[in-house]
């Protein structure tokens, strides 16, 4: 009986200890500034597995300047066809769009670091800070519940137990 009451505070230990899950989210800050001079940030965003459209309400900062002077980002292109490309629409201006075919890695866009491409980009990938989940009142209560239950089941064993003289 006395084992189980051990384990069971193990138990109890460990899942208290235990790290909360979070999605891999990050930060995409794109800078061109050998053509067209303009970059770009995005807010934190899931990992680019795939060719993905970011809109610019979910752009966080962007500039132009030089040929892109005036021009508004519209919205981005991450890993365009599948092959790295980049593209960026504008509005306001007589440029719609910039594709640079710089041939960023899929592992790029989930790894982070600063990558140079093969066209006139550099993209700085950046880990987004994960929010720390509090638990949830019924999380709390269920856990005090659980701790006053090991130290009423310590003192009923103890009962039972012959005492030593």
């Amino acid at each position: 009986m006395r084992k189980s009451m051990w384990i069971m505070l193990a138990v109890l230990l460990v899942a208290i200890g235990a790290p909360n899950v979070h999605a891999d989210s990050f930060t995409y800050t794109y800078t061109d500034t050998v053509g067209d001079d303009f970059s770009w940030t995005t807010a934190a965003i899931s990992a680019v597995t795939m060719q993905t459209i970011v809109p610019a309400a979910d752009l966080t900062a962007t500039s132009t300047s030089g040929p892109t002077a005036g021009c508004v980002t519209s919205s981005v292109v991450l890993d365009g066809g599948g092959s790295g490309i980049t593209e960026t629409f504008f509005s306001g201006c007589s440029t719609n769009g910039i594709e640079n075919a710089d041939g960023f890695a899929l592992a790029d866009y989930s790894t982070p670091g600063t990558y140079f491409g093969v066209g006139l980009g550099t993209m700085v990938v950046t880990a987004a800070a994960a929010a720390v989940a509090a638990p949830e009142p019924s999380s709390v209560a269920l856990m005090l519940l659980g701790v006053g239950l090991v130290f009423v089941m310590r003192k009923r064993i103890g009962q039972d137990l012959p005492q030593a003289s």
